[in-house]
């Protein structure tokens, strides 16, 4: 400051509506300018504190928020790897069940099972999936990878499912055509007469015999070669007593000479259950039994079905 304003000042004066003294107070005008320039500096103070309070406000409730958002993608990602490990569990199961009854029926594996499909090891996600899958969560791309993941167990799982029921449905299948082929010994006994052509034991001539012989005690019981119904239980001129049992999947079997019999017709038998007995009724040079296996109609050797 200048000579010239060191010697200007102002005065305050204040005075009473009683008969007190006037009071007056001399203030330099150097004294006012400094007291302005402080009161400048303290304005400025004041407004950086409070815009720095302001930021670390702002700080603080953006890391809150940001704390907040990681706890939910952190229970997200524990729900989907839920989610995703129970999902990876019934899958296995499935595929071990469907690899144990595929090994119980020779069954070879469907094409495309191969483990390559494990959606564990599937190609890296890039930005475009990403966005694609959650267009809303795009930015996280874990969350992104375990929901593709859940979808593609998600869609391998009716898939396997689909492919156990094949097989339990091919399984069954099997058991019924099983227990429907003539795959056991009526009786057992010396077979005297072969299936094909042979020499008549009545006549001398050459004969198709449709069966085989085999020589069994009277009344040895014999048994159905498989499970069926029993359609004709009758007396031939030839056969003597017969029984005929409808198996199903185009087989029959036929049972001849018996000297009796312990089913009737209509009757439903099981593999290997009784059904008569070994005779030497109609024309039979002695006890046997005349077994028959017809396929669609078609005797068939009996001795390919049978152990």
């Amino acid at each position: 400051m200048g000579m010239k304003n060191k010697g200007r000042h102002f005065t305050v004066m204040i005075i009473p509506h009683t008969e007190e003294a006037v009071w007056s107070l001399r203030v330099p005008l150097f004294l006012l300018q400094i007291a302005g320039v402080l009161v400048v500096f303290a304005l400025l103070a004041v407004f950086v504190v409070f815009q720095s309070y302001q930021r670390l406000q702002q700080e603080s409730l953006s890391a809150e928020h940001l704390s907040k958002e990681n706890r939910f993608l952190n229970e997200q990602v524990d729900v989907l790897a839920g989610t995703t490990e129970e999902l990876r569990l019934r899958l296995e199961a499935v595929e071990q069940m469907g690899d144990s009854l595929r090994r119980l029926v020779d069954m070879p594996a469907a094409g495309g099972k191969g483990k390559g499909a494990n959606p564990e090891q599937s190609p890296p996600l890039n930005a475009a999936d990403i966005s694609r899958i959650l267009p809303d969560r795009g930015t996280n791309p874990v969350l992104a990878r375990a929901e593709v993941n859940i979808t593609a167990l998600q869609q391998m799982l009716p898939q396997r499912m689909e492919e156990a029921t094949r097989i339990k449905e091919e399984i069954l299948e099997r058991q019924q055509r099983s227990a429907a082929t003539p795959s056991i010994w009526p009786v057992h006994g010396m077979v005297s007469s072969e299936f094909g052509r042979r020499r008549s034991p009545f006549t001398g001539r050459r004969e198709f015999h449709d069966g085989i012989d085999i020589v069994a005690p009277p009344g040895t019981p014999v048994h159905g070669g498989a499970g069926g119904r029993v359609i004709l239980v009758t007396y031939q001129r030839g056969l003597g007593n017969v029984i005929i049992v409808e198996h199903g999947y185009g087989y029959r079997t036929l049972y001849g000479h018996l000297s009796g019999f312990s089913v009737s017709t209509g009757d439903e038998i099981e593999k290997g259950q009784p059904i008569g007995y070994v005779g030497n009724t109609g024309m039979s040079t002695g006890p046997h039994l005349h077994y028959t296996v017809f396929v669609r109609g078609v005797a068939v050797n009996p001795r390919e079905f049978m152990p």
